[in-house]
């Protein structure tokens, strides 16, 4: 067993191909007190009997921008991993001291080089057992050159509505959704 900041994570005891078990708080992170199940709104979930502290889901956070210039979306094209040369929206998890503004404006800088104003919540995207909530802001540039984090991304561009890439060019389904989502949006009339 090892732990990963205040949660357990259990390993295989066999050698070979460690994979880690669902984390779930097994000692209240408040006092210590060794967690007893409790139903809780239809479901068992670790509660400590002396707090009343309660596990709930684990939700990692992302935050998105759908940066707008001259009637186009700006796409990083990514450069690592299994979504290796597939287009995404610039963005990236969440850090712990950081709002999910804040991290759409971080993550936009560090993947293209381009500061961002916010221009207001587009949508969010979750989907029921994947442990991740994205949320997608609509953002315009205001300071920067256009260049791409080489340890992130090969190339950024913006793309017209009718030039985006096709679905299977895509990284993720949140970056689907949120495309859709800013295809569809229409700015308030006055």
């Amino acid at each position: 067993m090892s732990t990963s900041g205040e949660r357990l994570v259990l390993h295989r005891a066999s050698g070979e191909g460690l994979r880690s078990a669902p984390a779930r708080f097994v000692y209240c992170p408040r006092d210590g007190t060794l967690l007893k199940l409790t139903r809780i709104d239809g479901r068992d979930r670790p509660t400590c009997p002396v707090c009343g502290f309660a596990d709930f889901m684990h939700v990692q956070i992302g935050a998105n921008a759908v940066v707008e210039r001259d009637g186009g979306v700006l796409l990083v094209r990514l450069n690592y991993g299994p979504r290796n040369g597939r287009w995404a929206l610039p963005g990236g998890l969440v850090e712990n001291d950081e709002t999910t503004e804040e991290a759409a404006r971080r993550e936009t800088a560090e993947e293209t080089g381009f500061e961002v104003a916010l221009d207001g919540l587009l949508a969010t995207w979750m989907r029921p057992g994947f442990p991740i909530l994205v949320v997608i802001y609509r953002a315009h540039v205001t300071a920067g050159e256009l260049r791409v984090a080489p340890d992130e991304a090969s190339e950024a561009a913006f793309f017209p509505k009718e030039q985006i890439p096709p679905l299977d060019e895509l990284a993720w389904p949140s970056t689907v959704h949120g495309l859709n989502a800013w295809r569809a949006y229409e700015p308030p009339r006055p």
